[in-house]
């Protein structure tokens, strides 16, 4: 018989159906548990009619902390765990599975026994310029991470208003009130995730020195352990006291405490006297330099101190993030994780503070990170339209695959062809304009033919469209610049086109905007938003030198003495003029 419930995610590890169906029309949910998650239930659109098939939920000594089983029979289902992750992870599933056969009415009998491959898997947020998401948003991410079985959740504290108070006023500054954080920690236990703050100086960049590696996650009972002291300039042996004194101090407020690896490279003698409740966070090995990690990594595991691999899902220049190539490091550090034996991995959202990729770009990453961590599986891509947006959407997942792909086969990012100076055009001149515009346009034909049911990801894809009509338009412009300011008629086209894409760039930055603010606050936004009023401010410049002889030779002799062109119709070099 084929795999009945291959629509599932993550994919459970033990899955057993039977050719035998039952009625699934009425349901009957204990009380208590239709109150507790009745989020979950609004998710997959399930109803509770108190009558029919009758669901109980029990605790089972036997199973792992997050381990559960769901059996079925003819008129009950029976989802078995042994702690609050595990039951959520047990209703989690079977509403996925009565969400599925909902429709029909009808199911097939089944049993699922299912478990984590590694035992700590992480998101920690960090957004571009500091923008704080909007509290409907954090609750968003939760559940669409818990769904994944992500266990750990970090945000940084300063995104938390009077966190050293006591008072619930909401901060006008544009950060989360203590109520509004309250509320998401309380979403949060019940999903079984550990909810941290993190302090200030949350990692230090590739390759960069470890000023910032001392800092700590904390629990989100809103206590945590300042990491002010860490940042002061102390001598090793000062830092190191403090250090303990900080782990006495969390342990006592009931908090855990990480530390960055790199703070003990020179000083390999502390790692024994590491309290064992301490989280030590590794940098991800990346996959041609394992022995270099696994050096690393040997000390701390020699002493029993856990470790977590940190990974960064980049997303510099991009409103997509690189998600082949960050794939490729989660499943790096997920192979490293279960070969050492170490405690999991943790994704970190934007190394540095990112720079504006927008949320919506890295669902397949999300999703895919996500199902691997906890199965040791790729998903199957039918399930991705069903975590996404609840329901069966098959497009959906080949329109976020072409985009994973984006920028493949190209020497530079979307992001880069997008905000270069479209004068002198750094990226996209020195190459062959005519393949970067045919590979934009191409882009957006094929979004604007996938026909997709409106939905929350809806101006996202609107959005992507558009960014690449605007990038082909614009590398073809300036491709074309030296022979419009030679031809007769050249000035004409020059205004014209200039015009159309200064409103262009308009566009695309209220677009963009219209998406960030549907997420975060709107104190906080992407350092390169300058990017687009920079494009306007040249657009108008060209414009205005159209009309002005002197000044498009003036702008001819810069362009030749300033790199070749190279013209739609093959000529090329600084000959061609």
């Amino acid at each position: 018989m084929k795999n009945e419930f291959a629509f599932l995610f993550p994919n459970p590890k033990k899955v057993q159906v039977r050719n035998d169906f039952f009625d699934i029309r009425d349901l009957c949910f204990p009380l208590e548990i239709y109150k507790k998650y009745d989020f979950l239930f609004d998710f997959f659109k399930v109803r509770n009619k108190n009558r029919g098939l009758e669901i109980i939920f029990q605790e089972h000594q036997g199973l792992g902390d997050e381990e559960y089983m769901l059996e079925s029979g003819q008129k009950q289902i029976l989802a078995l765990a042994n702690s609050i992750r595990g039951q959520f992870y047990s209703l989690a599933t079977l509403l996925q599975i009565l969400s599925f056969y909902g429709d029909s009415g009808r199911m097939p009998v089944f049993s699922i026994r299912d478990a984590p491959e590694i035992a700590i898997r992480g998101f920690a947020l960090a957004a571009a310029g500091g923008a704080i998401p909007v509290a409907a948003e954090l609750q968003r991410l939760l559940l669409k991470l818990a769904l994944l079985r992500f266990n750990h959740f970090a945000m940084p504290a300063a995104y938390v208003a009077g966190l050293e108070k006591s008072t619930a006023v909401h901060s006008q500054t544009g950060t989360l009130s203590r109520v509004e954080m309250g509320l998401v920690a309380s979403r949060a236990r019940k999903m079984g995730v550990e909810f941290f703050l993190l302090p200030e100086g949350d990692a230090p960049a590739p390759g960069k020195g470890s000023d910032r590696a001392g800092a700590e996650f904390s629990q989100a009972n809103l206590k945590f352990i300042s990491s002010e002291a860490s940042k002061k300039k102390m001598q090793p042996d000062a830092w190191f006291e403090d250090f303990l004194q900080r782990c006495k101090l969390g342990k006592a407020r009931g908090g855990k405490t990480l530390v960055w690896a790199d703070r003990f490279a020179d000083h390999p003698e502390w790692i024994r006297k590491i309290p064992r409740d301490v989280l030590v966070f590794q940098r991800s090995p990346n996959t041609g330099n394992y022995e270099n990690f696994k050096s690393k990594a040997m000390p701390f595991k020699k002493h029993h101190i856990p470790q977590v691999l940190s990974q960064t899902i980049w997303s510099r220049d991009r409103f997509i993030p690189a998600i082949r190539s960050s794939m490729a490091g989660i499943s790096a550090a997920f192979r490293a994780a279960k070969a050492d034996k170490l405690a999991g991995v943790v994704l970190i959202g934007c190394e540095n503070g990112g720079n504006g990729c927008l949320p919506e770009g890295s669902a397949l990453l999300q999703f895919e990170s996500g199902c691997l961590l906890w199965s040791g599986r790729p998903p199957v891509p039918g399930a991705f339209s069903r975590w996404a947006l609840g329901r069966d959407e098959s497009d959906l997942f080949r329109v976020y695959s072409f985009l994973a792909q984006l920028d493949q086969q190209l020497p530079h990012t979307h992001g880069q062809y997008l905000f270069e100076d479209p004068v002198f055009a750094p990226f996209s001149r020195p190459g062959d304009p005519r393949e970067i515009e045919a590979h934009y346009r191409k882009a957006a034909l094929y979004l604007k033919k996938r026909k997709i049911a409106r939905n929350e990801l809806t101006d996202f894809l609107n959005f992507t469209r558009q960014l690449c009509e605007f990038i082909a338009a614009k590398v073809e412009f300036s491709s074309c610049l030296g022979s419009l300011l030679e031809e007769q008629c050249g000035p004409e086209q020059i205004q014209r086109q200039a015009a159309w894409l200064g409103q262009g760039a308009e566009k695309l930055k209220n677009l963009y905007l219209d998406l960030w603010r549907k997420r975060f606050q709107p104190e906080g936004l992407p350092d390169f938003i300058g990017g687009f009023t920079f494009l306007q401010e040249r657009f108008q410049y060209l414009r205005q030198l159209s009309s002005r002889p002197a000044a498009r030779e003036k702008l001819l002799a810069e362009l030749k003495n300033h790199s070749p062109f190279n013209f739609p119709d093959g000529r090329s070099g600084i000959r061609s003029f």
